[in-house]
């Protein structure tokens, strides 16, 4: 099978605009959407959200917080492995670059969020519902699952969020350096 062109592409992904008889690169083809700061007020309504969920000693709001965060989570996390990167290993690489310069903004704020809310809100369900004073042996199961949430935890915040500045500062001075080039 032969790798697909720039010409396979929807008009959308190209950047290019059509009338009958012209197709022309749009001027704001190369440009990279903003990383909106307004979405870290976004981020911290829902905190304190989940704050007031904690504090209201609410079980099944408290589950329900954890359960939503959960599946959207993992469901995005799926999502991404098993659709849009079989995608983007069939499109060019510039096709593929400006994909994910435009899907990283999006979901700096979104996932983090979500496995901050999903850990935290288990957390202190297990500790409501009595799974952190189990006895032994399911208190090491309870204990593994901790661990696990602490590493995945330390690696999203502290590994992968960096990486994500970096993309997004990569594919910026990617974009300036075009602009600057084609005048």
């Amino acid at each position: 099978m032969p790798d697909a062109t720039l010409d396979d592409l929807p008009r959308a992904l190209r950047g290019l605009s059509s009338t009958a008889t012209d197709i022309t690169p749009r001027p704001d083809a190369d440009a990279l959407p903003p990383i909106r700061l307004i979405n870290l007020a976004w981020v911290g309504l829902v905190l304190l959200a989940v704050v007031a969920v904690i504090e209201s000693d609410d079980l099944w709001a408290l589950n329900f917080t954890h359960v939503l965060a959960g599946i959207l989570w993992t469901g995005i996390d799926l999502f991404m492995g098993f659709v849009i990167g079989p995608i983007l290993r069939r499109v060019p690489l510039s096709a593929r670059r400006a994909i994910v310069c435009r899907l990283m903004p999006k979901t700096l704020f979104l996932l983090p969020t979500l496995s901050i809310i999903t850990g935290t809100a288990g957390y202190v369900l297990a500790v409501r519902t009595g799974f952190l004073d189990v006895a032994y042996p399911a208190f090491w199961w309870v204990l593994a699952a901790l661990v696990v949430l602490a590493l995945l935890t330390v690696q999203g915040l502290a590994v992968l969020l960096p990486r994500i500045f970096w993309c997004i500062s990569s594919c910026a001075n990617r974009s300036l350096t075009l602009r600057a080039l084609n005048g």
